[in-house]
Protein backbone atom coordinates (compact mmCIF):
# COMPACT_ATOMS: atom_id res chain seq x y z
CA UNK A 1 0.00 0.00 0.00
CA UNK A 2 1.11 3.64 0.23
CA UNK A 3 4.54 3.36 1.80
CA UNK A 4 5.60 5.09 5.00
CA UNK A 5 8.36 7.36 3.74
CA UNK A 6 10.35 7.20 6.99
CA UNK A 7 10.62 3.40 6.77
CA UNK A 8 12.69 3.76 3.60
CA UNK A 9 15.49 4.94 5.93
CA UNK A 10 17.52 1.96 7.15
CA UNK A 11 18.44 3.87 10.32
CA UNK A 12 14.77 4.17 11.23
CA UNK A 13 14.29 0.47 10.55
CA UNK A 14 17.35 -0.24 12.70
CA UNK A 15 15.79 1.81 15.51
CA UNK A 16 12.68 -0.39 15.34
CA UNK A 17 14.88 -3.48 15.74
CA UNK A 18 17.02 -2.04 18.55
CA UNK A 19 13.92 -1.03 20.53
CA UNK A 20 12.67 -4.64 20.82
CA UNK A 21 13.66 -6.40 24.04
CA UNK A 22 13.20 -10.00 22.90
CA UNK A 23 13.92 -11.53 26.31
CA UNK A 24 11.14 -9.48 27.87
CA UNK A 25 8.87 -10.32 24.96
CA UNK A 26 9.37 -14.07 25.41
CA UNK A 27 8.85 -13.81 29.16
CA UNK A 28 5.53 -12.04 28.62
CA UNK A 29 4.42 -14.56 26.00
CA UNK A 30 5.03 -17.30 28.55
CA UNK A 31 6.47 -20.07 26.42
CA UNK A 32 4.19 -19.76 23.40
CA UNK A 33 7.25 -18.55 21.48
CA UNK A 34 10.11 -20.07 23.43
CA UNK A 35 13.21 -19.61 21.26
CA UNK A 36 14.67 -16.14 20.80
CA UNK A 37 15.79 -15.62 17.21
CA UNK A 38 18.77 -13.35 16.59
CA UNK A 39 18.97 -13.79 12.83
CA UNK A 40 16.69 -14.67 9.95
CA UNK A 41 17.87 -18.30 9.72
CA UNK A 42 16.28 -20.42 12.49
CA UNK A 43 18.01 -23.05 14.58
CA UNK A 44 18.49 -26.53 13.14
CA UNK A 45 20.73 -25.88 10.11
CA UNK A 46 24.33 -27.05 9.99
CA UNK A 47 26.88 -24.28 9.62
CA UNK A 48 30.68 -24.56 9.62
CA UNK A 49 32.40 -27.59 11.23
CA UNK A 50 29.11 -29.09 12.35
CA UNK A 51 28.03 -26.04 14.37
CA UNK A 52 24.49 -24.75 14.21
CA UNK A 53 24.31 -21.93 11.66
CA UNK A 54 22.38 -19.74 14.10
CA UNK A 55 24.92 -20.10 16.91
CA UNK A 56 27.73 -18.78 14.70
CA UNK A 57 26.40 -15.22 14.24
CA UNK A 58 24.00 -13.11 16.29
CA UNK A 59 22.22 -9.86 15.40
CA UNK A 60 19.65 -9.49 18.17
CA UNK A 61 20.96 -6.74 20.41
CA UNK A 62 18.57 -4.56 22.43
CA UNK A 63 19.72 -0.97 22.82
CA UNK A 64 17.00 1.49 23.76
CA UNK A 65 19.29 4.52 23.92
CA UNK A 66 20.73 3.94 20.46
CA UNK A 67 17.22 3.41 19.11
CA UNK A 68 16.13 6.75 20.59
CA UNK A 69 19.21 8.45 19.15
CA UNK A 70 18.54 7.11 15.66
CA UNK A 71 14.89 8.18 15.83
CA UNK A 72 15.83 11.66 17.05
CA UNK A 73 18.35 12.01 14.22
CA UNK A 74 15.48 11.23 11.85
CA UNK A 75 13.32 13.89 13.51
CA UNK A 76 11.11 11.74 15.73
CA UNK A 77 10.63 11.87 19.51
CA UNK A 78 7.88 12.04 22.16
CA UNK A 79 6.78 15.39 20.70
CA UNK A 80 6.75 14.20 17.09
CA UNK A 81 5.82 10.54 16.77
CA UNK A 82 6.42 8.44 13.67
CA UNK A 83 3.08 6.86 12.79
CA UNK A 84 2.40 3.65 10.92
CA UNK A 85 -0.07 0.75 10.92
CA UNK A 86 0.80 -2.75 12.16
CA UNK A 87 -1.40 -5.45 10.64
CA UNK A 88 -1.98 -8.80 12.37
CA UNK A 89 -4.38 -11.74 12.17
CA UNK A 90 -7.08 -12.44 14.71
CA UNK A 91 -5.75 -14.58 17.58
CA UNK A 92 -4.83 -13.83 21.18
CA UNK A 93 -1.20 -14.76 20.58
CA UNK A 94 -0.83 -12.41 17.61
CA UNK A 95 -2.61 -9.68 19.59
CA UNK A 96 -0.17 -10.15 22.48
CA UNK A 97 2.84 -9.81 20.18
CA UNK A 98 1.34 -6.72 18.52
CA UNK A 99 0.69 -5.01 21.84
CA UNK A 100 4.20 -5.77 23.11
CA UNK A 101 5.74 -4.27 19.97
CA UNK A 102 3.43 -1.26 20.21
CA UNK A 103 4.57 -0.54 23.77
CA UNK A 104 8.27 -1.05 23.04
CA UNK A 105 8.18 1.18 19.97
CA UNK A 106 6.32 3.88 21.86
CA UNK A 107 9.45 4.29 23.99
CA UNK A 108 11.38 5.59 20.98
CA UNK A 109 8.83 7.98 19.50
CA UNK A 110 6.61 5.66 17.47
CA UNK A 111 2.82 5.72 17.42
CA UNK A 112 1.93 2.27 16.11
CA UNK A 113 -1.73 1.77 15.20
CA UNK A 114 -2.82 -1.87 15.55
CA UNK A 115 -5.19 -3.27 12.94
CA UNK A 116 -6.61 -6.79 13.31
CA UNK A 117 -8.25 -8.84 10.55
CA UNK A 118 -9.40 -12.46 10.16
CA UNK A 119 -6.68 -14.96 9.18
CA UNK A 120 -7.93 -15.52 5.64
CA UNK A 121 -8.19 -11.80 5.03
CA UNK A 122 -4.77 -11.24 6.61
CA UNK A 123 -2.95 -13.52 4.16
CA UNK A 124 -4.84 -12.07 1.19
CA UNK A 125 -3.79 -8.58 2.25
CA UNK A 126 -0.18 -9.64 2.80
CA UNK A 127 0.00 -11.37 -0.59
CA UNK A 128 -1.36 -8.22 -2.23
CA UNK A 129 1.04 -5.92 -0.36
CA UNK A 130 -1.86 -4.21 1.39
CA UNK A 131 -0.03 -3.34 4.62
CA UNK A 132 2.57 -0.97 6.03
CA UNK A 133 4.26 -3.31 8.51
CA UNK A 134 3.35 -6.81 9.65
CA UNK A 135 4.70 -10.05 11.14
CA UNK A 136 5.04 -13.20 9.06
CA UNK A 137 6.38 -16.70 9.69
CA UNK A 138 8.02 -19.15 7.33
CA UNK A 139 9.40 -22.70 7.37
CA UNK A 140 11.65 -24.10 4.64
CA UNK A 141 13.71 -27.20 3.85
CA UNK A 142 17.27 -28.20 4.62
CA UNK A 143 19.48 -25.25 3.62
CA UNK A 144 19.72 -21.64 4.91
CA UNK A 145 19.79 -20.31 1.35
CA UNK A 146 16.10 -21.15 0.97
CA UNK A 147 15.28 -18.52 3.58
CA UNK A 148 17.65 -15.91 2.19
CA UNK A 149 16.40 -16.41 -1.38
CA UNK A 150 12.92 -15.38 -0.25
CA UNK A 151 13.96 -11.72 -0.31
CA UNK A 152 15.69 -11.69 -3.69
CA UNK A 153 13.99 -10.02 -6.64
CA UNK A 154 11.46 -12.34 -8.23
CA UNK A 155 11.29 -14.78 -5.31
CA UNK A 156 9.31 -12.72 -2.83
CA UNK A 157 5.75 -13.51 -1.82
CA UNK A 158 5.42 -9.76 -1.44
CA UNK A 159 7.70 -7.46 -3.43
CA UNK A 160 8.95 -5.61 -0.36
CA UNK A 161 12.72 -5.60 -1.03
CA UNK A 162 14.35 -4.33 -4.19
CA UNK A 163 18.10 -4.49 -3.68
CA UNK A 164 20.45 -5.63 -6.48
CA UNK A 165 23.36 -5.83 -4.02
CA UNK A 166 21.48 -8.37 -1.92
CA UNK A 167 20.41 -10.32 -5.02
CA UNK A 168 24.05 -10.56 -6.05
CA UNK A 169 25.22 -11.77 -2.64
CA UNK A 170 22.69 -14.61 -2.53
CA UNK A 171 23.25 -15.55 -6.18
CA UNK A 172 27.06 -15.66 -5.89
CA UNK A 173 26.87 -17.78 -2.73
CA UNK A 174 25.06 -20.47 -4.72
CA UNK A 175 28.11 -21.01 -6.95
CA UNK A 176 30.56 -21.66 -4.12
CA UNK A 177 31.73 -25.25 -3.83
CA UNK A 178 33.76 -25.03 -0.64
CA UNK A 179 31.38 -25.56 2.30
CA UNK A 180 33.05 -23.04 4.63
CA UNK A 181 33.14 -20.34 1.94
CA UNK A 182 29.50 -21.07 1.13
CA UNK A 183 28.38 -20.73 4.75
CA UNK A 184 30.42 -17.57 5.25
CA UNK A 185 28.79 -16.07 2.15
CA UNK A 186 25.34 -16.92 3.53
CA UNK A 187 26.26 -15.31 6.84
CA UNK A 188 27.32 -12.17 4.97
CA UNK A 189 24.02 -12.08 3.08
CA UNK A 190 22.05 -12.55 6.29
CA UNK A 191 24.00 -9.80 8.01
CA UNK A 192 23.20 -7.44 5.14
CA UNK A 193 19.51 -8.40 5.26
CA UNK A 194 19.08 -8.19 9.03
CA UNK A 195 21.81 -5.98 10.49
CA UNK A 196 22.87 -3.50 7.83
CA UNK A 197 19.66 -2.82 5.89
CA UNK A 198 17.14 -4.22 8.41
CA UNK A 199 14.69 -5.33 5.75
CA UNK A 200 13.36 -7.87 8.25
CA UNK A 201 13.41 -7.99 12.07
CA UNK A 202 13.64 -11.56 13.40
CA UNK A 203 11.83 -12.13 16.71
CA UNK A 204 11.43 -15.77 17.73
CA UNK A 205 11.02 -19.40 16.69
CA UNK A 206 8.09 -21.63 17.36
CA UNK A 207 9.03 -25.04 18.69
CA UNK A 208 7.04 -28.25 18.20
CA UNK A 209 8.00 -30.78 20.92
CA UNK A 210 8.29 -34.39 19.75
CA UNK A 211 8.48 -37.59 21.80
CA UNK A 212 10.96 -40.21 20.62
CA UNK A 213 11.42 -43.70 22.01
CA UNK A 214 15.00 -44.53 23.01
CA UNK A 215 15.13 -47.53 20.64
CA UNK A 216 14.36 -45.38 17.57
CA UNK A 217 17.63 -44.24 16.00
CA UNK A 218 18.64 -42.03 13.08
CA UNK A 219 15.91 -39.39 13.15
CA UNK A 220 17.30 -36.17 11.64
CA UNK A 221 16.01 -32.63 11.99
CA UNK A 222 15.72 -30.75 8.71
CA UNK A 223 15.11 -27.22 9.86
CA UNK A 224 12.12 -27.56 12.17
CA UNK A 225 10.88 -30.84 10.66
CA UNK A 226 11.93 -34.44 11.46
CA UNK A 227 13.22 -36.62 8.61
CA UNK A 228 12.74 -40.38 8.93
CA UNK A 229 14.56 -41.59 5.81
CA UNK A 230 17.39 -43.35 7.68
CA UNK A 231 15.57 -44.47 10.82
CA UNK A 232 16.23 -47.84 12.44
CA UNK A 233 14.31 -49.43 15.29
CA UNK A 234 16.29 -51.49 17.75
CA UNK A 235 14.76 -54.42 19.55
CA UNK A 236 13.37 -53.38 22.88
CA UNK A 237 15.22 -54.72 25.92
CA UNK A 238 13.47 -57.60 27.70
Amino acid sequence: KAQVEALKDENVRKALALAIDKDTMLNILGGKANVRLDGYIPYGFEGVDGNDFRDEKSYGEFNLEEAKSLMEAAGYNENNYLKFEYLYSNSQFHADVAQILQQMWQNVGIDCELTVVESGVFYDQIDNGDFEICRYGYSAGDDPSQYLSLWTTGQQIVAAVDDPAYDKMVDEAGYLVDHTEYMNALHAAERYLVQEMVYVIPLFNYNTPCLLKTNVKGVQMWGLNPFFGSVTVEAAAE
